[in-house]
């Protein structure tokens, strides 16, 4: 008897598992209803949803390859181009293609000595300066201006303080890119007048600019004053035509800039 009922309440369990069982298949296999009680059609109900996650994906991806083709045409291609020649040139150079490219008084007719000096340098002291000081002034200008209008600056630069040289201190021998550091630092200001509301961190830039002179020119001044301008010769002269003429030509080739917008915002 024990067993018998044992039996039957096994029985009766498993029936009630079996209609809990199809009560939960069927509850599964109940279609979709509207609103209205009306079944609905499970494939255009998930289809606003499919479109969505697809078009999510989309931006992202379109926002994502715009990026990276900001990235790579936003690389500084004209300071890395000029830093990676004088580094070259400093390790490679002889005597004999220092004696080529130096600009020396005597360079009537070798005319490209009024801008290959820039690409030599005395000492690593020297070039590590310079190296630094392109980069931190160059860099932002050329992203936000263009390789081309950079470059034209930096070359206005150089040829301007050669020929400054030559004509305020003709007996003496330049090397050394401070001419075109200077181009650039000048180049700020224009840059700064036509996009100053656009510039982002404009306010630590001018702070930045400033800093930088000053102390360049309280370097010089104790240089002047305690060494005599000896050992190492500062140029002021290639210093300030180099300074005068990115001045001037950064108010003829610097444009404003436009702020781009990407898909996803344009969406």
């Amino acid at each position: 008897m024990i067993e018998e009922e044992s039996n039957n309440n096994d029985n009766g369990r498993s029936c009630g598992n079996n209609n809990g069982s199809s009560k939960d298949v069927r509850l599964l296999l109940l279609p979709e209803t509207s609103s209205d009680g009306n079944p609905a059609n499970p494939v255009t109900s998930r289809a606003p949803l499919q479109k969505i996650f697809i078009d999510d994906l989309t931006k992202a991806d379109d926002a994502g390859s715009g990026r990276r083709q900001l990235l790579v045409w936003r690389v500084p291609w004209f300071i890395l181009l000029m830093c990676f020649m004088q580094i070259s040139l400093h390790l490679i150079a002889n005597e004999c293609m220092k004696r080529r490219l130096i600009y020396k008084p005597e360079w009537s007719g070798e005319y490209w000595r009024l801008l290959t000096y820039m690409l030599l340098h005395a000492d690593v002291w020297h070039l590590t300066l310079n190296i630094c000081l392109q980069c931190f002034i160059g860099v932002c200008l050329e992203l936000e201006q263009g390789h081309c209008r950079l470059a034209v600056v930096y070359i206005a630069g150089g040829a301007a303080g050669s020929l400054f040289s030559a004509w305020l201190q003709p007996h003496l021998l330049l090397v050394g890119a401070s001419a075109g550091v200077y181009a650039m630092l000048g180049s700020h200001v224009p840059h700064l007048v036509l996009n100053f509301s656009r510039l982002s961190h404009r306010f630590s830039r001018i702070a930045a600019l400033l800093i930088l002179f000053l102390s360049d020119v309280g370097f010089t001044t104790f240089h002047f004053r305690h060494n005599h301008n000896r050992n190492p010769r500062i140029s002021l002269e290639a210093h300030m035509g180099g300074g005068v003429a990115g001045l001037l030509c950064g108010f003829i080739v610097y444009r404003r800039i436009r702020i781009r917008q990407t898909n996803q915002q344009a969406m």
